[in-house]
């Protein structure tokens, strides 16, 4: 039980800083959950007419919140349903409590989706994109928890502690989100505004982006494997169709082409004193991808193409590797020298830049 305890321990661990994080942010938490005003003696006001002023009959017209603030808002509201089922789940892990896990490993996967799909509708600036990447990878780890424990899988110590990983790792990522929000403008309405710079390219927000072929080191969440990321090759195509026995055909909308950036995530080998030699890779919604001042998220992973296999999250065990395209819809005439893809792995964001300057 050596691993699953550590693994309890880094999951509390995680959502202390997380509600700390939600006390030290209220903003984004009102905003989702706004309270009634009340009268003297306690009684709530008629909130029957929202925008109107005691005594005034004149509405008093608010700008209506941003996609960034709606944003902000989803992520501080879905963190308390997310913690309390992990917490249940955790309780039910602890007590070996397999109907318990598994009741509620759909509902914990039906939260995740659903936030998920709110999130997509969503249009950020680049100002939230971390946050915004952050989240999703986030609703990536509680997904893959409750597929874990939904039933399908037989439950044995393997299984239970690579859904302990998947609820510290969310939780982790959940905390990041939050404090990205903290840090960005639409958390801090005191911030100044920076611009990104006068022609609005991201260069200056990345000065040390890595060229296209360098790799990037990194340790898994509770630091026992060594793992490594690089982004291989870039190419730009108009149209691209899946394999199999009913083909799908992919076609950029005029002045669009697909951008497919192959990532290669490799495991370097095992270096703690823990018995878990396997980690998940970075999940598809962990990449954005930044380009004159607009982001850009990966299309959903078709499968295998006539241009090559896509890139997914796997776990890896000691010396595997995986590698496949992210596909990107993106402006016809981008160029590459100017385009950076981020990727989101724990408290580390590292960026490549797609295309070297003439």
């Amino acid at each position: 039980m050596r691993g699953s305890r550590i693994g309890v321990l880094l999951v509390i661990g995680f959502i202390g800083v997380i509600l700390s994080g939600i006390l030290l942010f209220p903003g984004a938490w009102a905003t989702f959950s706004p309270a009634l005003p009340e009268e003297e003696g306690g009684a709530p006001v008629n909130a029957s007419s929202p925008g109107l002023v005691p005594g005034n009959d004149t509405a008093l017209l608010s700008e209506p919140p941003s996609d960034d603030d709606r944003l902000e808002s989803l992520i501080a509201g879905a963190s308390i349903p997310l913690l309390e089922v992990s917490v249940e789940q955790i309780c039910s892990l602890y007590d070996q409590d397999d109907a318990g896990l598994q009741s509620r490993a759909a509902n914990m996967s039906s939260l995740a989706d659903g936030y998920r799909a709110e999130a997509a509708a969503l249009e950020v600036s680049p100002d939230m994109a971390s946050a915004y990447a952050q989240f999703f990878v986030a609703l990536d780890e509680y997904a893959a928890a409750g597929t874990l424990l939904n039933g399908s899988t037989p439950l044995n110590r393997s299984v239970t502690d690579d859904a302990l990983d998947h609820l510290a790792l969310g939780a982790e990522h959940l905390s990041e989100a939050l404090q990205e929000c903290n840090r960005s403008p639409a958390g801090n309405s005191d911030a100044p505004t920076v611009p990104m710079n006068l022609t609005g390219e991201p260069a200056l927000l990345f000065p040390g982006a890595l060229q296209v072929g360098e790799r990037f080191r990194y340790d898994d969440a509770r630091g026992e494997n060594a793992a490594s990321l690089i982004v291989s090759t870039v190419t730009s195509v108009g149209t691209f169709q899946t394999s199999g026995t009913k083909p799908t055909l992919y076609t950029a909308a005029p002045g669009n082409s697909f951008l497919l950036a192959a990532v290669k995530a490799s495991h370097l080998g095992h270096k703690g004193e823990g018995v878990n030699t396997r980690f998940r890779t970075p999940a598809e919604s962990a990449f954005t991808l930044h380009y004159a001042a607009e982001t850009y998220r990966p299309l959903k992973a078709p499968g295998p193409t006539n241009r090559g296999g896509s890139y997914s999250a796997v776990l890896l065990d000691r010396h595997e590797s995986v590698e496949g395209f992210l596909f990107f819809e993106v402006p016809e005439d981008l160029d590459p020298s100017r385009a950076y893809l981020e990727v989101g792995i724990g408290k580390d964001s590292p960026v490549w830049v797609l295309g070297r300057a003439p």
